[in-house]
């Protein structure tokens, strides 16, 4: 080979490379979901990469269940990225990481606190063709916990509408037969593709239409727990629960009513119980409780029409319905609403990196911010701090403008009283917000009721 041609040929592997190495390293930005290994367990999160000048940044929810949010800085050579893991505030480094690109998927492996770690990350999946999809699931089994455990009944992508049925709180179902256990047994869950821990899910409930013609419902007195310690009350034993729903004109009768309540009739706005994702790491909890996640909110506005959205703490979100009631009068001050089976339909989305860290819903009328606690006080002041950092976040008021706001505006539903957790939402009339200039929303939000946002715009 002539020396012309040698040199000829060294410039062009040598761009060939430069141009692949360049193609490789482009091929770290975007969104990844990646799986940490470490000792004791594994946990998968979303990562985020972007290219800045010569070297990267990023951010993700925690690797492993420690309440960090972190950001991430470094460079790459070749096929080869390596990172330092900061903490929140972008400065102090708490591990690092060398991933490795191989194709569509990084491989690598690291420390984080001290700690070895392994890491795997690919793409999030792409929606099949024909999507949005609806899906006709029928449940064969029903959980009575809400769980990152539990196996995900069915995948579904954001823009996926599903329609499906719940039993009742005693596991009954159309018709009453038995289908399960009691414990208000939940439909689902149901895994939500590219939900990963920081991202919010968004519900919006088409249908929740009821499928058979009785409830039930204790009729021998109250709830201790909606009164004053010792007040007496004298139960019937012979009290029926059993109601007759007449689903064309939607209302209620009691059963065997007493003489005095033969002309009873209830209107029924048909709605769920429990709406819940997983909760946070490797809790599980009953489904007769509630928290951040949702659960047993027992909100007589989560009905058809409504929009709830709520913050993921797993993969997938792990999303759960369940405990339909007729109607329910606030509080649930027996302990139970119309308890029937419902057919449900409704329709998925999802809202990348924004965590109000508690629910939220909306229908057409009202903004609502859900404060679940251990008493009144308690989920009273979770909620207006929750509707608080909502108006911060997406409406962009200091602390002046959200009180001026608040003061004159603000609802408060007694949601439920009687249950392990009490709940109870801030409301905001959509009116009141209208008089509000809104900016565009945050490219990225985390949020506490307990100490308010950190947010990107």
């Amino acid at each position: 080979m002539k020396p012309g041609r040698m040199g000829l040929m060294a410039s062009f592997l040598w761009m060939t490379a430069t141009a692949l190495s360049a193609e490789t390293t482009r091929g770290f930005t975007g969104r990844w979901e990646i799986t940490t290994d470490y000792p004791g367990g594994s946990f998968t999160a979303g990562l985020e990469l972007s290219s800045v000048g010569q070297g990267y940044e990023g951010h993700s929810a925690y690797l492993v269940p420690d309440d960090y949010w972190y950001q991430y800085a470094g460079s790459a050579d070749r096929d080869r990225l390596r990172l330092k893991i900061l903490a929140p505030d972008g400065k102090s480094a708490i591990g690092e990481l060398t991933l490795t690109l191989r194709g569509d998927k990084l491989m690598g492996n690291g420390v984080l606190h001290d700690v070895p770690i392994s890491v795997s990350a690919h793409r999030p999946l792409t929606p099949p063709a024909g999507s949005p999809r609806t899906h006709d699931f029928k449940p064969q089994l029903f959980y009575r916990a809400f769980s990152g455990a539990l196996p995900p009944a069915l995948h579904i992508f954001p823009g996926d509408t599903v329609r499906t049925q719940t039993v009742d709180a005693a596991g009954g179902g159309v018709n009453k037969e038995q289908h399960t256990l009691g414990g208000n047994p939940q439909t689902g869950p149901f895994y939500i593709e590219g939900a990963m821990v920081g991202d919010t899910i968004v519900v919006h409930f088409n249908k929740i239409r009821l499928n058979r013609d009785t409830a039930f419902q204790v009729r021998s007195g109250l709830n201790p727990r909606a009164l004053p310690s010792g007040y007496p009350q004298s139960r019937m034993a012979d009290t029926s629960d059993v109601w007759n729903l007449d689903r064309e004109h939607l209302t209620a009768t009691p059963a065997n009513p007493s003489s005095k309540l033969k002309g009873v009739v209830i209107k029924l706005t048909p709605m769920l119980g429990c709406v819940s994702v997983a909760p946070f790491w490797n809790q599980t909890i009953a489904t007769s409780d509630s928290g951040p996640f949702g659960g047993n909110l027992d909100y007589n506005q989560v009905r058809e029409g409504t929009t709830l959205y709520l913050p993921v703490y797993r993969a997938g979100a792990l999303l759960s319905i369940g405990d339909g009631h007729a109607v329910q009068g606030d509080g649930e001050i027996t302990g139970q609403g119309l308890e029937t089976s419902m057919d449900v339909e409704f329709t998925v989305g999802l809202i990348r990196d924004q965590l109000l860290d508690q629910p939220w819903a909306e229908n057409a009328e009202s903004i609502m911010v859900s404060g679940v606690g251990g008493s009144l006080e308690a989920a009273l002041q979770t909620a207006t701090a929750g509707l608080s950092n909502w108006l911060k976040s997406y409406y962009d008021l200091d602390a002046s403008e959200v009180a001026t706001v608040l003061a004159n505006a603000i609802h408060y539903d007694i949601a439920e009283i009687v249950d392990p957790q009490v709940h109870v939402v801030a409301r905001i009339p959509k009116d009141a917000l209208a008089q509000l200039p809104k900016p565009p929303g945050p490219k990225s939000m985390f949020c506490q009721a307990s100490w308010g946002c950190v947010l990107t715009r």
